[in-house]
């Protein structure tokens, strides 16, 4: 999707944020049902219609998708996993899908990358929900926003990029040292933007380096993050630093589900309009599995997906007095620092998406075991040579090294590690007091 495209939806999601959004997270419990109700109906329809892998599991669990209850309908079909997709990919995605979707390539914690595809109504909807979060922080279309995700500049590009258009500045997540940060904080107070947005490691640098140097930005009003866990401290380190409130974002690239945190941030509220969530029990108290269906992704439907990610607390109202329900907060993707070369830390996370849209890999874990390097454990698809294990591996090392400046080393022998519960992880810490 090109940039002007990506505009043109971004406008219709603000156009539907006008129209509908901005009423619906007031909608009675009676409206949204009739709502979610009619969008699970037309979607289960295509997807028996137009779906192979639908129209053959509907037929063996008895789905009707006449049914005045679609949603009783819906929860006869078994739990969908990432593997399941992965094994059959094809099978759950419309004819021509790639040429009429927006496409997201996925790793997460999970390790296994995957490809999905969202049509774009579901993105319309995805960019006014998140339109609608940010007015609710007191947002206004080319209000300044400071961006430490999204952006890896290549050798010879400036670390802090310029979006003139939405009046953005975006910074390298890869360059995070104690000079790179001086650098930042020196332009951002001449900049003076009005809002923060990206990965809560990211931000919780930020505004350590603020506390630690004595600097602040008067003009913020608050911060945006999302696909991390938020650190227990970085909502205090922003309030210290800036006088500000951290508004937090989930979802995924799958497309599945958003939460938001509303302006009381006493929890995650769901974002009904958007997809249907089941929360499952899990061994351990007042944690749940979330579990969710798209309504309106008609590329790629994933019905039933479980997301890999925990939801702590059942279903509460909040006192914002919005209708959607809410959670206590999101557990899951939690990513701990890299200990860059010298000395200073870096997210994992900032890592995943280039494996994600590396051609050919089944699976990839980040060990790192010292200050200053980092082990990768990578499985190809298919039979691979020592010729071509050497040639893969090798623009791994390369581009990896160029990114983080860090000493990269990919084993020929792989052994990836699992928990002691079987849980496995895309990222392993062993460095010893990482503080």
């Amino acid at each position: 999707m090109n940039r002007i495209h990506d505009g043109l939806l971004t406008i219709k999601g603000i156009f539907l944020y006008e129209r509908f959004l901005k009423k619906s997270k007031y909608f009675s419990d009676e409206e949204i049902k009739i709502l979610q109700d009619k969008w699970l109906s037309k979607l289960l329809k295509h997807c028996y219609k137009n779906i192979p892998s639908y129209s053959s599991s509907f037929r063996e669990c008895g789905l009707d998708v006449n049914s005045v209850d679609p949603l009783r309908e819906l929860q006869k079909l078994p739990i969908l996993t990432k593997r399941d997709i992965q094994s059959n990919h094809g099978s759950f995605c419309v004819a021509g899908a790639a040429k009429k979707s927006v496409r997201f390539s996925t790793s997460g914690t999970t390790g296994e990358p995957m490809t999905a595809y969202t049509s774009f109504n579901q993105w319309v909807f995805e960019q006014g929900i998140v339109w609608r979060q940010w007015k609710d922080a007191g947002y206004n279309f080319r209000d300044k926003i400071a961006i430490f995700r999204s952006y890896a500049p290549r050798d010879g590009q400036p670390l802090i990029k310029k979006d003139r258009l939405r009046n953005w500045s975006y910074f390298s997540v890869y360059d995070m040292s104690e000079s790179d940060v001086d650098l930042y904080a020196k332009y951002l107070q001449k900049w003076k933007p009005k809002f923060l947005r990206g990965y809560p490691s990211a931000l919780n640098l930020i505004a350590e380096h603020a506390l630690r140097n004595g600097w602040q930005l008067p003009s913020l009003k608050a911060a945006f993050s999302a696909s991390e866990v938020v650190p227990v401290n970085l909502r205090k380190n922003l309030r210290e630093a800036f006088n500000i409130d951290l508004f937090d974002h989930y979802g995924q690239a799958e497309i599945t589900c958003m939460f938001h945190e509303c302006e009381q941030h006493e929890g995650m509220h769901l974002n009904w309009e958007y997809g249907l969530v089941e929360l499952l029990p899990t061994d351990e108290k007042n944690v749940y599995r979330i579990i969710a269906t798209n309504l309106h992704n008609f590329s790629m439907p994933l019905l039933r997906y479980d997301t890999g990610d925990l939801a702590v607390g059942f279903w509460e109202k909040c006192k914002c007095n919005r209708s959607a329900m809410k959670i206590e907060s999101i557990r899951g993707r939690r990513d701990d620092y890299l200990v860059m070369s010298d000395g200073s830390f870096t997210s994992a996370v900032n890592l995943y998406t280039y494996f994600a849209y590396f051609s050919g890999i089944k699976k990839f874990q980040l060990i790192q075991e010292c200050i200053g390097e980092l082990i990768i454990m990578v499985e190809f698809y298919g039979v691979i040579t020592d010729e071509n294990w050497e040639e893969l591996t090798g623009q791994i090392i390369n581009d990896l090294k160029s990114k983080t400046n860090l000493l990269i080393k990919c084993p020929r022998e792989t052994h990836f590690t699992q928990s002691g519960q079987g849980k496995f992880s895309a990222f392993i810490q062993r460095v010893k007091n990482v503080s």
